[in-house]
Formats: structure tokens, C-alpha cells, sequence
């Protein structure tokens, strides 16, 4: 294809310098009558002919003979297999670059940014349907929203409440409002930082999931001094990988827990008995009198680099099989999104 629409080139080029047909024939020594079949690709170019015409028209030979559209045809084709078109025959693809390479480079480019909106549609999407923080946080907006109404409501149709019960309800309503343009000013954040990181950035689990990723899922700084929440503090101001205020909360609760299941079970005694009963965490949870949960926590936190401590993964799901929390290990990779298995919460 590349050498077969080498006309198509000499065409393209000549006229973006502006040359006309008669003015380059005559330059490199050839008829003009010569110079058009070459153009329409009637007539084939090489050797002498085309070394003139590359140096009249100031161009590599290679930008004659292999062209710039050879990307431009894998991302025609691509956007024929992905549209299906019914009116166009992808046979046509490559003469089509080849003729229009202006057109061409202009369909991919719509294409491709199609393509990125459509990523950016399913994105917000996916964080609007199975984002915990969105969830969450529209329902407290709800919440807040119905109880303003209620006691509103209560106020313009009863007309003799006593002054003290009066203040009460005007007291309600006072911090619920406040408690609303919290969540709403959390909710506008959330947005905001989603804008300005592209389109296709990550959630606020996400970008929690990078930073415990970033520490193997593991904080000897927690472990070694449990009772210091300024240990907390002091990592979560480090985690470069959280800008959101959604992300830091996530993140402050997630390692709350973590630092209350290493204050409940020490690392170094946890680990021994660990070992000693084959990780089974039935008895590891009478031992430590902690909940099954709180066990599973602590086993997925085990694996440190030099010790013999089998990697073991974790997933903590709501009960719509949501994912809130995961710990993937290798070979077994945990859904990001989606209801993957409704049957872990059973």
C-alpha cells in the first residue's frame, strides 16, 4: 500500500508548497501529462524521478515512498470494526488515507476523542453506581434533606407550639443545614478533584488502594506503637497518592481499624500463634477474644519481607457484594468495581 499511493504524496505535498503541476514537472524533467498520472497513481515513481522530486518538493524519499498514514489506517480500520458501518467497505481504507490523508487524520482524531469520552462516560458512571463515598454521601444529603422538610413542615401547619419546643425545632433545623452544606461542600470536592485529574482518574478507593499498595498493605509504624494516633496523622500526610478529602477519610478509617486490630493483637505474638495453629483463625479469635473479621484483617497483613508467613489476600464486601476493601495478592486479582460475587457477604 505504502508504495502504491506514493502519487497521492507528490500530489499532497506539491500543492501545500504552493507549486503547480507544470512548475514541478518542469523542475524535475518530466511532462506535466507524466507528473499527473503519477499523481492519480496511474504511473509508478522511482530511481531518478523520485530522488528530483524529493529534493524539488525539500523532503525525505522515505515521506514519499512509506508515508505518515500508516497509523492513521490502523485507526481508520479500528474505528470501522468498532462502529460498523454499513455503507463503507474497509477495502477501501488504505486508498482512502492515501488520497484524503487530510480527512483521514481528521475522522481518526474524532474517533479517538469519541473513544475518550465514551471511557469518561463509563468511568463516571461506574463511580456513580458503585462508588461507597458517593453512596454514602447522597444518602446522608437525603437524609439531611428530609429531616429540614419534616421539621419545616411541622413548623408553618402547627400553629401553637410552645416558644421552648419552637427553638428546639429551629435548632434541628439550624444543624442538619449545617450538616448538609458539609456534604455538599465534601460531595463539590470530590467532583472538583475528578475534573482536574482527567477524566478517566481514580475514585477515592482507588486512590486509597494506591497507597496501601505503596505500603504492601502494612504500617510497622502502627505496629510497633499502636497507642500513637500521631503515627496516623504523619502517614496519611505523606500518602502523595491521596488529593481528595474523600480519599483521606477513607484512608484515616481504614487505618484506625488497622491500628486497633495491632493495639488487640501484637505482630510478634500474633504471628507465632499464627504459625502455631496453621492460621486457622478460629482459634486465633478465641485466643485474642477478636471477631472473625478483625482476624482476617490481621492474617492479610502478616507477609513481611524475610519472614516465612504464607501471602494471604483479603476482600471486604457490603452486603450488595460491593467491594469496600481489598488486599489482591498474585495469581487471584479481586474486582475494583461491581458486584463480582453477591455470595461473599453469605
Amino acid at each position: 500500500m505504502a508504495r502504491a499511493l506514493v502519487g497521492s504524496r507528490v500530489r499532497e505535498y506539491r500543492i501545500k508548497q504552493k507549486m503547480t503541476q507544470n512548475a514541478l514537472a518542469k523542475a524535475v524533467g518530466i511532462s506535466p501529462s507524466y507528473l499527473n498520472l503519477i499523481e492519480h497513481n496511474r504511473r509508478g515513481i522511482a530511481g531518478r524521478v523520485l530522488l528530483e522530486v524529493a529534493r524539488v518538493l525539500r523532503v525525505a524519499t522515505s515521506d514519499l515512498t512509506e508515508g505518515p498514514e500508516i497509523r492513521t489506517v490502523a485507526d481508520l480500520r479500528e474505528a470501522v470494526g468498532h462502529l460498523q458501518p454499513a455503507d463503507v467497505d474497509p477495502a477501501t481504507t488504505e486508498e482512502f488515507a492515501g488520497r484524503f490523508p487530510g480527512w483521514a487524520a481528521l475522522l481518526t482524531q474524532l474517533y479517538r476523542r469519541s473513544m475518550d469520552q465514551e471511557a469518561a462516560v463509563r468511568a463516571l458512571s461506574d463511580r456513580l453506581t458503585h462508588d461507597p463515598f458517593l453512596a454514602e454521601n447522597l444518602h446522608n444529603m437525603l437524609s439531611k434533606i428530609t429531616a429540614i422538610r419534616s421539621t419545616s413542615s411541622i413548623l408553618t401547619s402547627v400553629t401553637d407550639i410552645p416558644l421552648e419546643r419552637q427553638q428546639r425545632f429551629h435548632q434541628a433545623i439550624h444543624t442538619e443545614s449545617r450538616s448538609l452544606s458539609d456534604a455538599a461542600k465534601a460531595l463539590l470536592e470530590y467532583f472538583d478533584h475528578a475534573t482536574e485529574s482527567g477524566a478517566t482518574t481514580a475514585t477515592p478507593e482507588e486512590e486509597v488502594d494506591q497507597f496501601l499498595g505503596k505500603h504492601n498493605y502494612t504500617f510497622p509504624e502502627i505496629d510497633a506503637n499502636p497507642s500513637d494516633p500521631e503515627i496516623l496523622r504523619q502517614l496519611i500526610a505523606q500518602g502523595d497518592q491521596m488529593q481528595s478529602r474523600a480519599a483521606q477519610t477513607i484512608a484515616k478509617k481504614t487505618m484506625e481499624t488497622y491500628r486497633e486490630d495491632a493495639h488487640l493483637m501484637p505482630l510478634p505474638m500474633f504471628q507465632r500463634f499464627a504459625k502455631m495453629h496453621a492460621f486457622n483463625p478460629a482459634p486465633l479469635a478465641r485466643m485474642f477474644s477478636a471477631d472473625m473479621p478483625a482476624v482476617f484483617r490481621r492474617l492479610a497483613t502478616l507477609k513481611r519481607d524475610g519472614n516465612d508467613v504464607p501471602e494471604m489476600g483479603l476482600i471486604i464486601v457490603n452486603a450488595a457484594g460491593q467491594a469496600l476493601h481489598r488486599r489482591p495478592i498474585e495469581g487471584f486479582p479481586l474486582p475494583r468495581h461491581g458486584n463480582a460475587c453477591p455470595l461473599w457477604p453469605v
